[in-house]
């Protein structure tokens, strides 16, 4: 051939959620929803969990059809190919424990006889995550309002301060000294006398009792830089809510009600929970329901060791 068979097993994996390879298992997928870990902030696409069954091993011939179809080889020449490669790599899981497929996981073989199957992570047969990958859900950053920052500063300052009563009154006689070297020469007399009576002040003093004196001080701006403030804001995640199905094994359909009603009294005697489908054109008779798709195969496959014309439906 001119691929191999695990190749033609990962292409169906993408288009059915049942592979059987005959006499050494089937692959059930199980769709996933997106999924967001909380922990390290990495959200995953869409996904297919695939699962491996040992008792589905009952031929049901699409496996062997796509790879007659694709290689363009007869029924027969195809159904060897399967066979053989499944007796090959059931001695190998059997002589050495562990077995690899490409593209679809890795095979244990535990002490009971029990075998353990881990999906290969590298691929995604979900077609709904189609060119999608796993990303990093980054933070939000909003800075706070002005106001905020300011009023933060401003409480800053008062609660390092030790005497601002000190500090205004130090003010008062700094600011002005400033002015007053800026006045003209020809009022060095009045200078002089405002500089004796500055001396006999002591901006630092800390005496109770003060004659009252009216100041005026000057506003002043401070300008404070500050830090913006990072507020972190999750990202909620609308989850991806699946609608439950349900399975059903069809024994027939009819276009009759007297017909479909013989086959129900009939599956009714050997104890199947008979019903008639609704939707379509025909009355749909069921052997029996199921709302776990992997049971509905396995009861599938027992069905048609003796009702070949059985079928799936899903609803």
């Amino acid at each position: 051939m001119n691929k191999t068979v695990e190749h033609y097993i990962s292409e169906l994996l993408f288009l059915h959620d049942c592979v059987i390879l005959p006499n050494f298992g089937g692959f059930v997928g199980n769709p996933q929803s997106a999924k967001l870990n909380k922990t390290t902030g990495i959200l995953s696409p869409p996904s297919k969990q695939i699962l491996f069954n040992t008792n589905l091993k009952t031929n049901d011939g699409l496996l062997i059809t796509h790879i007659s179809n694709q290689e363009d080889i007869s029924q027969d020449v195809a159904k060897n190919e399967v066979e053989n490669y499944a007796t090959k790599i059931a001695n190998k899981l059997t002589n050495s424990k562990v077995l690899r497929i490409d593209k679809i996981g890795l095979f244990t073989l535990g002490k009971e006889g029990n075998v353990i199957f881990l999906q290969d992570s590298a691929n995604n047969y979900s077609l709904d995550a189609f060119g999608m990958k796993a990303t990093h859900n980054k933070t939000v950053e909003r800075e706070t309002l002005v106001e905020e920052k300011v009023a933060a500063t401003i409480e800053t300052i008062r609660t390092q301060s030790n005497n601002p009563r000190a500090f205004l009154r130090a003010a008062a006689v700094i600011i002005p000294l400033i002015a007053l070297s800026y006045i003209s020469i020809s009022q060095q007399d009045r200078i002089n006398n405002i500089y004796t009576q500055m001396a006999t002040l002591n901006p630092f003093e800390t005496t109770v009792i003060v004659e009252p004196v009216t100041e005026i001080i000057p506003e002043i701006k401070i300008e404070v830089e500050t830090t913006p403030i990072v507020e972190v804001i999750e990202e909620e995640i609308v989850p991806v809510i699946i609608p439950q199905k349900t399975y059903y094994i069809i024994a027939g359909a009819f276009a009759e009600q007297k017909n479909a009603d013989k086959m129900i009294t009939k599956l009714s005697k050997w104890n199947y929970n008979t019903e008639i489908v609704p939707g379509g054109n025909l009355l749909r008779v069921s052997y029996n329901s199921f709302i776990n798709k992997e049971e509905a195969i396995i009861a599938l496959n027992n069905i048609r060791l003796e009702n070949k014309a059985a079928w799936l439906l899903t609803q």
